[in-house]
């Protein structure tokens, strides 16, 4: 098990070349005049993770916290920003995976189509046993969308896909004809006593973003990460599954994955601070910590 780099580092994707980044939040002064007095409050925007340019900025600098986590009773583990620390007063902030449990229109989509492979799949026997359950007006409305000669296995993949679409609606449909609907649950009933049910909706993405270090895992959060030399990975399953949690470059994105796909071997290098700059402006430009704005200022 290799371990992480001591001091600061980067984190830069092998396959797609992309590191991972911190970009700052804006200060913004909200001061006030009441009563002829001004009262200073200036608040800073929250700082975001993305994937870009491995320019060696200070917004690509990582580091490894070890600390005892006195709740958990073990080290925190996080992969910390070095710049959120160095240029923002709001404590320090580390990389957290979050699992997204509420599922999507996507989610229920894939589920529809398990469910008609799954229906589809039925042997041929038990297709002939529930055909007989089709309801007339439908058997109508396939004869004329596919034609008269149309065989068994093609009427009942399009029933199966009505049925899956009621069973997982990925929108509010109103039905005006409760006949369809109803032979359809009659239908899936009767299916589910030979054994055929429709899966489970499986919301499995996961999401990435800067939070405080000190803060305690949810349910569905992780910060604590474990290196092999080549994948990043939850260093424990107690609140997200580990397997889930393999860090991965989905097109610019950093999720977390089960292991194996592309865009998931990452190299970790340490880090030196650039070279201090004679223009005030321009050295701030340079952090790369502001985005295209600060670029431009910097050419």
């Amino acid at each position: 098990m290799s371990t992480f780099p001591d001091g600061n580092f980067t984190i830069v994707n092998d396959e797609t070349g992309r590191c991972v980044r911190v970009r700052l939040g804006r200060t913004q002064d909200l001061s006030d005049w009441q009563a002829g007095t001004k009262y200073l409050q200036h608040v800073t925007e929250k700082p975001t993770l993305e994937l870009g340019e491995p320019d060696g900025s200070p917004a690509t600098a990582w580091w490894f916290s070890t600390i005892d986590d006195a709740v958990e009773r073990h080290p925190f583990n996080q992969i910390v920003s070095h710049a959120v620390g160095e240029y923002q007063n709001i404590g320090n902030h580390c990389v957290w995976l979050d699992l997204q449990s509420h599922p999507t229109a996507e989610d229920r989509r894939r589920a529809a189509d398990e469910f008609r492979r799954k229906l589809n799949d039925m042997p041929g026997n038990l297709k002939e046993k529930l055909a007989v359950l089709l309801p007339a007006a439908f058997l109508t409305e396939a004869e004329t969308e596919l034609g008269a000669d149309a065989s068994l296995p093609e009427v009942l993949d399009l029933w199966h896909g009505y049925c899956a679409s009621l069973k997982f609606p990925q929108q509010n449909i109103e039905e005006e004809d409760l006949e369809g609907p109803e032979a359809a649950q009659s239908y899936l009933d009767a299916a589910a006593e030979e054994g055929i049910h429709p899966p489970a909706v499986k919301a499995d993405r996961t999401s990435t973003r800067m939070y405080g270090c000190g803060a305690s895992r949810g349910k569905n959060s992780t910060y604590r990460w474990a290196y092999d030399g080549t994948h990043i990975y939850g260093a424990d399953s107690k609140t997200v599954p580990s397997e889930r949690t393999y860090w991965t470059d989905d097109g610019g994105y950093l999720v977390g994955k089960n292991k194996g796909g592309p865009g998931q071997t990452w190299t970790l290098a340490s880090w030196k601070p650039p070279a201090p700059q004679s223009d005030p402006v321009k050295a701030i430009a340079l952090t790369g910590l502001f985005g295209p704005i600060a670029n431009l200022l910097g050419s």
